[in-house]
């Protein structure tokens, strides 16, 4: 159970409210219908999260593979449950899935994959790229490819402070839907 109850739902601004049918259902949805408590912050973090998510050039594997380690990295039962079903929606392999948890020491990460999961452990433990990973990522990535790697990471980080710090539970389906 969440630490604080959903907010009311009938209140919501056009625009939220076809944003929370599109995003919610029995299987998904309860991040999006706490952050409804403040609809100032809700519609900019959908469009920064759609942003990060959606308007990269990093190949869609390469992201849900930093947003799974992020998650790992901040224990967040909720993140890694719904982009570990993501992660299987565009096929990712179960073995590629479980290397986000053990992060760039995995044996069957190629380089860029090492290296975009050494990255994101140095944005979540310490807010910075070391030197020499920084280095490396302008050789391999770019400065285009750092930046959205960056802000990706960011992006989720926040949304796991937000999910463990609300105690934002997995939907079950088949449960009443909150709010």
């Amino acid at each position: 159970m969440a630490r604080y109850a959903y907010p009311p739902l009938d209140n919501l601004s056009p625009r939220l409210t076809e944003e929370l049918r599109k995003r919610t259902g029995p299987d998904r949805g309860n991040v999006w219908k706490m952050l409804m408590w403040s609809q100032g912050m809700a519609d900019p973090f959908v469009d920064f999260n759609d942003a990060v998510r959606y308007k990269v050039s990093l190949p869609d594997s390469l992201r849900e593979l930093i947003i799974l380690r992020v998650g790992h990295l901040c224990e967040a039962a909720y993140e890694v449950h719904h982009h570990t079903r993501i992660s299987r929606e565009i096929g990712m392999s179960e073995d590629l899935i479980a290397a986000a948890k053990v992060g760039s020491a995995s044996p069957i990460l190629d380089s860029t994959q090492q290296l975009a999961l050494a990255l994101a452990d140095d944005l979540v433990k310490d807010r910075r790229a070391s030197d020499a990973n920084f280095a490396k990522a302008m050789e391999v990535f770019g400065p285009e490819k750092l930046t959205e790697i960056i802000m990706l990471a960011g992006c989720y980080v926040m949304a796991c402070m937000f999910l463990r710090t609300f105690g934002i539970e997995i939907e079950q389906p088949g449960a009443t839907k909150a709010g």
